[in-house]
């Protein structure tokens, strides 16, 4: 049984041919698009929330997955130029085991207040601010709010002082 449909150039109906009679228009195509299953628009609704859901959760998934990676690689790489560090202090004083940390002279004419960034390690900062990786140790001694080398907290506010040098050299500009 055939579905009776309204032709679109004359408007007549009950037509269940696929040529109107009035007008001769082909009706095939419309015949055949009648006849496809209909999706309920329920269902389509349906369809749009998961596929949302799904891209959402992917998008999620990458940033979770890109953090992590970030963290660890950020966590070896810092690992490894401690180690290159240490075998270049171990190859230079030619000590076979791992030579102490030497704790620089605590006697510095002030510094100023840095607040730790993201990315930001002790080997970083000492290499940004005093031109030199072992500057790392004088921050790390001058502040006692420090644990762990290592484990630097965003936001942590901490004191890089001045170097020795520096303070020497302005204080023999203050005396002329």
């Amino acid at each position: 049984m055939t579905e009776k449909l309204t032709c679109p150039v004359c408007d007549r109906t009950e037509i269940d041919t696929n040529i109107c009679p009035n007008c001769e228009t082909d009706l095939s195509t419309i015949r055949l698009l009648k006849e496809l299953p209909q999706i309920e628009e329920k269902d389509q609704k349906k369809s749009q929330k998961l596929l949302i859901i799904t891209l959402a959760s992917v998008l999620i998934m990458g940033l979770l997955v890109g953090n992590v990676t970030g963290y660890f690689v950020s966590r070896n790489n810092f690992n490894n130029r401690l180690q290159v560090i240490n075998q270049e202090n171990n190859q230079s004083v030619g000590i076979a085991e791992k030579p102490e940390v030497i704790k620089p002279e605590l006697n510095w004419c002030g510094g100023f207040n840095y607040r730790v960034k993201s990315g930001d390690s002790l080997y970083m900062l000492g290499l940004r601010f005093y031109g030199d990786s072992d500057g790392w140790q004088l921050i790390f001694h001058a502040n006692p709010s420090i644990n762990d080398p290592k484990n630097l907290q965003v936001g942590q506010v901490i004191l890089i002082p001045n170097l020795t040098e520096l303070c020497q050299t302005n204080q023999s500009y203050l005396q002329r």
